[in-house]
């Protein structure tokens, strides 16, 4: 019999191997990305340099237009599904549409669910404790995620103490009694310019950090729907 480590590393295994197909297309599109929205647009603009520099293109207006082209042209075929679906979505309205993906992810949830069971010979006990392990994992993924967003806000506060972004008592001096007010409110910009990046920067950690427990609840879930299919049928 398989012990449970045993079979919570496969699982894990399993479910590398699943994202891994996910990461592909993620891979393809940022390639796309960056290759209609910046390499392109370099090429063209050295292009149209060149040709300006050998007096090829002066009459030509409007001619720097031209580097827009490809970034225009990809963001169209982007959101293409995104503009066909807008009069379906005007017709259900939003509740429709979030129906519609919660009809769509159920049937990744009972697809996923299949594939595991064919995938992954395992008793219904081993099931179970598979997805006690999955959920203290999350967890403590959660707690972790919000302990390093607060470790990454203080670093980064003393790291702009360090750096001396906000404004100083030298400024102040430099002023004068007629410009007091005015130094103030120039170190409170900063000072809020300063707080307003700290925010920005540890909403994008945490941020980040729930997307990986996303990824692992949708997994959840689905041990979840097994358990219960199991759980039915005795």
């Amino acid at each position: 019999m398989k012990s449970v480590q045993g079979a919570y590393l496969k699982f894990v295994l399993w479910i590398q191997l699943d994202l891994k197909k996910d990461r592909v297309m993620v891979n393809r599109k940022v390639f796309s990305v960056v290759l209609w929205c910046l390499l392109l647009p370099a090429i063209l603009s050295m292009v149209i340099y060149g040709l300006r520099k050998y007096a090829i293109v002066d009459q030509v207006r409007y001619a720097d237009g031209i580097i827009f082209l490809p970034p225009f042209f990809y963001a169209l075929y982007a959101l293409w599904p995104t503009l066909r679906d807008l009069p379906r979505v005007f017709h259900k309205g939003g509740i429709g549409a979030l129906l519609d993906e919660s009809a769509r992810e159920v049937e990744w949830r009972e697809k996923t669910a299949q594939q595991l069971q064919s995938d992954l010979k395992f008793t219904d006990k081993e099931w179970s404790l598979i997805c006690f392990h999955l959920q203290q994992d999350i967890e403590r993924m959660r707690e972790q995620n919000k302990y390093l967003t607060v470790l990454t806000g203080v670093v980064l506060f003393f790291m702009f103490q360090f750096l001396d972004l906000g404004g100083n008592a030298d400024v102040i001096r430099e002023a004068g009694p007629a410009g007091l007010v005015k130094a103030w409110v120039d170190q409170f910009t900063q000072w809020g310019v300063q707080l307003l990046s700290l925010f920005l920067f540890s909403s994008l950690f945490y941020l980040s950090g729930l997307q990986f427990q996303r990824y692992l609840m949708r997994y959840w879930v689905c041990l979840k729907r097994m358990t219960f299919k199991d759980d039915e049928s005795a």
